[in-house]
């Protein structure tokens, strides 16, 4: 083989290798550009759930955050604790507001020194019985309810002596139906502050009946009691 025959033949074995070459680059190089595609799409959705799942960015589900408690403060009243401040209050507004009248209309000073007390005591057992009926969410009632309504009712009506009178025994009348409503709570109800305020007013409720039946018995007289001064009659 001459020296331009080996030429021809080293030129044309290396085009051939270029060309396989060339060709196999285009078969190999696609899947490494598609799996390098791959690998950066793969990596951004990688990144993209790692940023969704970063601390801070997630919103709280409905319902994870607990509410603050709240209770009804009278849920666990009895009809009976009911009933017991609505009596207690009524006739708080009845001694007082008759005591008012008698004030402005008795000429007798024994008849205004016990109105003046009832005024004063009455005021007092309201004002702290407001305060349990607002602990416990009950609106107390500012009339004298319909029981007592008749014996407004006639003492507005009276006049000079007859007024002494029938504002005594609308007293009398009242402070029994009075202290029979905290007599009967004391034997039968349960709440504690109720219980409390009661056994509190009880006693003086009990000494405003005495006093008032002494007057009556002496007609404006209060025999040894003492109207205004807290001293009971016999008997007490």
């Amino acid at each position: 083989m001459n020296m331009h025959n080996y030429t021809r033949l080293i030129k044309h074995f290396v085009d051939s290798f270029v060309a396989v070459t060339g060709v196999s680059s285009l078969i190999v190089f696609p899947g490494i550009v598609q799996a390098n595609m791959n690998f950066g799409s793969s990596n951004s959705s990688g990144q993209t759930m790692l940023s969704q799942s970063t601390p801070g960015t997630i919103s709280p589900s409905p319902g994870t955050t607990s509410s603050p408690r709240t209770t009804t403060p009278n849920r666990s009243l009895t009809a009976l604790d009911k009933q017991f401040m609505t009596k207690a209050a009524q006739s708080d507004q009845f001694e007082i507001q008759t005591s008012q009248q008698a004030l402005k209309r008795s000429q007798n000073q024994e008849v205004k020194n016990f109105a003046q007390r009832m005024i004063q005591d009455h005021t007092q057992s309201t004002q702290e019985l407001t305060q349990i009926a607002k602990k416990k969410g009950v609106a107390l009632p500012k009339d004298v309810g319909q029981d007592n309504k008749p014996l407004l009712t006639k003492l507005t009506q009276s006049k000079g002596t007859n007024f002494d009178k029938a504002y005594l025994q609308g007293q009398v009348q009242a402070h029994t139906k009075t202290l029979s409503n905290y007599q009967n709570y004391l034997k039968q109800g349960q709440d504690p502050d109720l219980r409390a305020f009661a056994g509190k007013i009880e006693p003086i409720v009990a000494e405003h009946l005495q006093m008032a039946q002494n007057m009556v018995g002496g007609t404006g007289t209060s025999g040894t009691g003492t109207p205004g001064t807290g001293t009971p009659g016999p008997g007490r």
